[in-house]
């Protein structure tokens, strides 16, 4: 009995080890004005237990801290701000590369509630809160290579949260840039732009971890989740300008 009391306070004192999770949060032009609420959010709810980096691409001033790294990235214009996102990921992979993890979260986003060790694993995808149960609005123009066939999705992925493993991050972003460059040359711009080269990525590499709409909870809308991670309510208009 006491050697079993033993082990059990030993197991105890045991800390996690810590991992070094880096968030991506693109913010050119006027979205740079949702990063400072969305870091504080995340110094409360994101990854509590872990070391966590902000890694912020924008032409504006994100907040000057040691844990908020800058990687200046210009406007490139309405969809290409949204669609080339990969681009500005990889220009930065200097930066970004010692972390253990990294997810990209939309600047326009805020956490209200714990986003813990749950979400660590080597490819994380969020269910799209419009489209829980059905297969979403894929690509359906067999000329993209966004393209995803009739029957071949079972699920619809949100691109407003989505992450994993620093090696499968590179894997990814790698390959949807690849993707989206070749649509480019033919003149092709998917449905919804990266959201749809995010979901054709999955087909053919199965998230290990899914995440239901808690992670992508839009404001505006009451839902059957618990709200973890606001998508808040803005004018695009207004925002592209």
């Amino acid at each position: 009995m006491k050697k079993q009391l033993f082990f059990f306070l030993l197991l105890a004192t045991v800390q996690v080890h810590a991992a070094k999770v880096g968030l991506l949060i693109m913010a050119t032009g006027k979205y740079i004005q949702f990063v400072e609420p969305l870091i504080n959010s995340a110094d409360k709810h994101f990854c509590p237990e872990d070391e966590v980096t902000y890694f912020i691409f924008t032409d504006g001033q994100p907040p000057q801290r040691a844990d908020v790294i800058k990687t200046h990235q210009g406007r490139l214009g309405w969809p290409l701000d949204t669609m080339m996102r990969c681009r500005a990921y990889l220009n930065g992979f200097d930066a970004w590369k010692d972390m253990d993890y990294v997810f990209a979260c939309d600047a326009d986003m805020l956490f209200v509630d714990t986003v813990g060790r749950e979400i660590l694993s080597d490819r994380v995808a969020t269910q799209h809160p419009g489209y829980v149960g059905t297969k979403g609005t894929p690509e359906t123009r067999p000329s993209s290579t966004a393209y995803i066939r009739p029957g071949e999705n079972s699920y619809y992925f949100a691109g407003g949260f989505h992450g994993g493993s620093t090696t499968e991050f590179f894997k990814l972003a790698s390959t949807m840039l690849r993707n989206i460059e070749i649509d480019l040359e033919k003149g092709l711009v998917a449905i919804w732009h990266d959201e749809s080269h995010l979901n054709r990525y999955f087909v053919d590499n199965p998230p290990t971890k899914i995440l239901n709409p808690e992670y992508c909870y839009p404001e505006e809308l009451r839902l059957p989740y618990r709200k973890r991670l606001l998508a808040l309510c803005k004018n695009h208009a207004e925002m592209r300008k």
